[in-house]
This record gives C-alpha cells, sequence and structure tokens, in this order.
C-alpha cells in the first residue's frame, strides 16, 4: 500500500492487487452501506491518519475509488477543516458513502493443494462447465477458475467437495493470472480430463 499526501486536504492512496488479496478484500461486497465498505474505509482512514497525520475526520471528507488492472487508487479529500471532528461510530453510520464497484463477468475459483484431489474432481465435471474454466498452477497450489459457474450448481457442488477453499471476487483471478502459470482452459481442459479418465 502507497500513501501519497498530494496537498494539505488531498492523500492518494494505492492498493496493488496483491494488497488486496492479503486484506482479504472482496470487492463485491463494497456495496453502499454495507459492514465491509465501512471497515475497509475506516482501515483505510485510520491507515492515513497514522502514517501521515492527515486527520480525515475533521471536516467533510470525499473519498473517491478507481479500480485499475493491477489493483485500485482511493483519493481522500477534506473539504472542509472548520468542522468539528466526527467520531468513530459516526464515521461507521455515514450514509453519504456510495461504492460502485466495476461490474465483471463473474468468476469463481476452487484450490487444490494435490493433482489427486484435482484430478478426483475433473473427471466428475461435464464438459460443459469444463468448458468455461481455466486451469492454473500458483506456488503449490492449482487454482480452477470458471465464469458463471453459478448456473451449474453440480459443478459448484463437485468442485467445493474436493477443493479447499473457494474465492468468487474480481481481484483473485487477476492475481492469478499475472502470477500463476495457465496449464489449460477450455477444449484444452475437456482434452486433458478425458486423458485423466482413461487412466482410471
Amino acid at each position: 500500500m502507497r500513501i501519497e499526501r498530494l496537498n494539505n486536504d488531498k492523500i492518494k492512496v494505492t492498493l496493488t492487487t496483491s494488497d488486496l488479496v492479503n486484506l482479504d478484500i472482496d470487492m463485491e461486497q463494497l456495496t453502499p452501506d454495507s459492514r465491509e465498505l465501512h471497515t475497509f474505509l475506516f482501515h483505510i482512514m485510520e491507515t492515513i491518519r497514522e502514517e501521515t497525520g492527515f486527520n480525515p475526520y475533521n471536516g467533510q471528507v470525499v473519498v473517491e475509488a478507481s479500480p485499475s488492472r493491477d489493483g485500485m487508487s482511493i483519493v481522500v479529500s477534506r473539504l472542509n477543516t472548520n468542522s468539528s471532528r466526527i467520531t468513530r461510530q459516526q464515521f461507521k453510520n455515514a450514509s453519504g458513502v456510495k461504492a460502485v464497484p466495476k461490474r465483471s463477468e463473474k468468476t469463481d475459483i476452487f484450490y487444490f493443494e494435490t493433482f489427486l484431489d484435482l484430478c478426483s474432481a475433473l473427471k466428475e465435471l461435464d464438459d460443459s462447465f469444463l468448458a468455461s474454466g481455466s486451469l492454473y498452477r500458483l506456488n503449490n497450489t492449482y487454482c480452477f477458475a470458471v465464469s458463471n459457474a453459478v448456473a451449474d450448481k453440480r459443478g459448484i457442488n463437485l468442485m467445493t467437495e474436493f477443493s479447499v477453499k473457494q474465492s468468487g471476487y474480481p481481484m483473485q483471478i487477476t492475481y492469478i493470472k499475472e502470477h500463476g502459470s495457465l496449464i489449460a482452459k477450455g477444449s484444452q481442459l475437456i482434452e486433458m480430463t478425458g486423458k485423466i479418465r482413461q487412466l482410471t
């Protein structure tokens, strides 16, 4: 996380994809008036206050968030420094906060610790499910990403049974694509699964 003081009343915070993953930020949960949004913004405000001495609680504050391929940037601007300091509870209850996350195609990601678990799941899946999937290797973990998987409850249930973790927020798949290795996708994945079925 990088914090820049642009002037006396404006701070820019830059978060990389890795920062968002480490903070366990699910962008789809950052909806207006959600607990996740208030918690996230309070964390950002407290970090700004501690590291720069900038007081975001004194006066009216505007927060502008812009998603990018590499993460997101947040600009915090203080409009009125003459108002009295607001309390933490007042900040949590603020009704003027509005987040509009960038909408993208829904992607579910399943993580497998062993190749055996992955193979056990793949050979049970329908080709239609495999056709919309991509398989990556990230460190010692296999990551299976599938688009629009919500429509196939059987496939979701099978993947959940064999995987060790599941996530479905946009920044995670971006991180996997940047730091992992693509093994197979679409028709390649169907062909690979066919060979696995022949071996068992």
